[in-house]
């Protein structure tokens, strides 16, 4: 078992380097893109290998610093979703670091209940520490994307309000979101500046836009997407549109605020009595842990521990679910 479990880590530790020292720098990128130009002077085979639509840019996408495991996970279904889960959360992370991070939470959880012995009991509870420990960075870059999409939703009124501006003044779309791009700050102006990047170097505004919403995740910005996408369909005063869809996402807004403040209290309710019994198990474990290690060493006592932490998940993702209200 200690052989397996150093062969394990000796493993997951050689991965991880190779995966954080094994990228290519951009100027190696810059170099290779250039050799094509550089051999072929007429530009033919670099006008062959330039994407010419939204899949093409998808596949140029590297799933992790080794090769043979970008390949592997470009050959997934899940690697283009988990890698567009990452832009939402804005974490700077490939497919095959962010699945190399939830294996290794998922081992070590797996292996803390043999430290109290190996018995049949602990087998079973290390399957479910397991999956505890695989979905646990699942669920803290959901609660990064969740923060990082209320920031921008908070963002969007004003860049609403800088581009409908602009294009009063006698501006174009694209150059009323680079105005904006250029004011905003992170991380709704990084994402508008990628954007209007991603444009210039060969996708069509259609493309752009729709990427720059998939990579946000914001019902407003897809409001907003879908009011550009009507008015380049059939007309209309597109500064007027975006200054009536900003009014309706303030007053959204304001009515989250009247929500949060009306449910607060049931909210520090909840966390109070989801929180007592952890509270009283550690009271006691200090007073007399003689009398509390039987939740541990007994079969009854560890059904007991066991059933506990499940209805207090259960409770905890009920209170959840009552206060989620949408707008």
């Amino acid at each position: 078992m200690v052989i397996i479990i150093s062969f394990l880590v000796l493993i997951t530790v050689a991965l991880a380097t190779l995966a954080i020292f094994g990228k290519r720098t951009p100027n190696d990128v810059l170099a290779s893109r250039l050799e094509a130009f550089k051999n072929d002077p007429t530009g033919a085979a670099a006008a062959a290998a330039r994407p010419s639509d939204e899949s093409a840019f998808k596949e140029r996408r590297s799933y992790s610093g080794i090769p043979l495991l970008s390949a592997f996970f470009g050959s997934l279904k899940g690697s283009e979703n988990a890698a567009l889960f990452l832009e939402q959360a804005g974490l700077p992370l490939r497919v095959g670091e962010y699945y190399m991070i939830r294996w290794a939470c998922a081992f070590f959880f797996f292996l803390a209940p043999f430290v109290f012995g190996f018995q049949l009991f602990n087998l079973g509870i290390a399957f479910v520490l397991g999956v505890v420990g695989y979905m646990i960075p699942r669920q803290w870059v959901s609660g990064r994307r969740k923060k990082r999409a209320d920031h921008i939703n908070a963002q969007l009124v004003d860049m609403l309000g800088m581009v409908s501006n602009s294009l009063k003044s006698g501006y174009g779309l694209m150059q009323s979101f680079e105005f904006a791009g250029r004011q905003m700050p992170a991380p709704l102006g990084q994402e508008v500046r990628r954007m209007l990047r991603e444009s210039t170097l060969g996708m069509s505004a259609e493309q752009a836009l729709a990427a720059f919403g998939a990579r946000l995740d914001s019902r407003d910005l897809d409001m907003v997407l879908t009011a550009i996408n009507i008015q380049r369909s059939v007309g209309g005063n597109l500064a007027e549109i975006l200054d009536k869809t900003a009014f309706t996402m303030r007053e959204r807004e304001r009515i989250r605020g009247e929500i949060t403040t009306l449910t607060s209290s049931q909210k520090m309710t909840g966390i109070v009595i989801g929180g007592l019994p952890i509270f009283m198990f550690v009271v006691f474990m200090v007073i007399n842990p003689d009398y509390m290690s039987l939740l541990f060493t007994t079969t009854a006592g560890r059904l007991m521990m066991t059933g506990g932490v499940v209805m207090e998940v259960m409770g905890y993702f009920t209170i959840q679910r009552i206060m989620a209200i949408e707008i």
